[in-house]
């Protein structure tokens, strides 16, 4: 009877811990289904309406995705997009990893030279959009800067339809490749030290330390910067939508799926359409993030 007493005492403390764990976990649940979990059913259920926020929603169906499919500016905002990506994920890595590696050294005016890096990172994008907007004004400062090499007058750095896209991807790499790197060199500095001292024992150079030492190490950090700078290059609005002549233009080399989506829910009043484009780039998004992680792992697992 002792026992048997003893083990509903026991069983009914557990129940009463669990139940208070779950009240301090409620918050976040709550917090989670209402701003996250809420939004993206309800987005995938407007995709699926008539949407025009003039009237209530009208079921479709599949119908708006059908004519995603023959409408010219979705598919050119594919395109625009995946070379945004490009741009905006490849050099980053390379240049914010570069940069990583040289202030991980030791000199004189490291951290000085390492604050004045990090600084196009402080401000908010819109603000840094509104700085080079001005900065890339036909007779502005960038084009006075370099007439003597360039003889020309006035460069159209915006109106240019090569020259505009471009652009957006240099502004963008400019602002964020300091803060990738301050991610790698976070990767650089939790690397034992007494691996590059044992390679330097074994006569290794410093290219062949981090080659062979550092940068497999390295590869946690490779996929956390790779998935998020994918994301947000996915994700790509705020310049698009602050700097591009006409908001996507010229010609809409500029617009984005994220920019499309706001012109279609809040331009042209066709949020139905603006919900389907967003439901198919979250579609890209998990897509390419999921096979990000796969093929790290499956390096991982090659490796061991």
């Amino acid at each position: 009877m002792a026992s048997l007493r003893m083990s509903n005492v026991s069983q009914s403390f557990i129940a009463r811990r669990q139940r208070w764990g779950f009240y301090f976990v409620l918050p976040s649940v709550l917090f989670f289904v209402i701003f996250f979990l809420y939004p993206i059913l309800s987005g995938f259920y407007y995709s699926l309406t008539d949407f025009t926020l003039l009237r209530p929603p009208q079921w479709v169906g599949l119908q708006n995705y059908q004519d995603l499919l023959k409408d010219r500016l979705f598919i050119k905002s594919i395109g625009v997009t995946l070379q945004f990506v490009l741009g905006s994920t490849v050099p980053v890595w390379i240049i914010s990893l570069l940069a990583a590696v040289v202030f991980f050294q030791k000199f004189r005016g490291r951290e000085v030279l390492k604050l004045l890096f990090f600084t196009p990172v402080l401000p908010s994008l819109v603000v840094v959009a509104v700085v080079w907007r001005i900065l890339l004004h036909p007779s502005g400062v960038l084009t006075t800067l370099l007439r003597p090499f360039t003889g020309l007058g006035e460069i159209n750095w915006l109106n240019d339809p090569v020259l505009s896209p471009i652009s957006m991807i240099l502004i963008n790499d400019w602002s964020i490749i300091p803060f990738y790197m301050l991610i790698w060199l976070a990767g650089l500095t939790g690397i034992p030290e007494e691996l590059r001292d044992a390679a330097r024992v074994d006569g290794a150079n410093p290219l062949q330390s981090f080659l062979r030492i550092e940068l497999p190490l390295l590869r946690p950090t490779a996929v956390f910067v790779a998935t998020i700078s994918t994301i947000n290059a996915f994700q790509a609005f705020t310049l698009q939508y602050t700097i591009s002549p006409g908001r996507g233009g010229p010609i809409d080399v500029n617009t984005t799926m994220g920019l499309l989506i706001w012109k279609y829910g809040f331009q042209y009043y066709r949020m139905g359409d603006a919900a389907a484009v967003s439901v198919i780039l979250f579609a890209i998004i998990m897509l390419v993030t999921g096979f990000q992680l796969l093929f790290s792992r499956g390096e991982q697992y090659s490796l061991n």
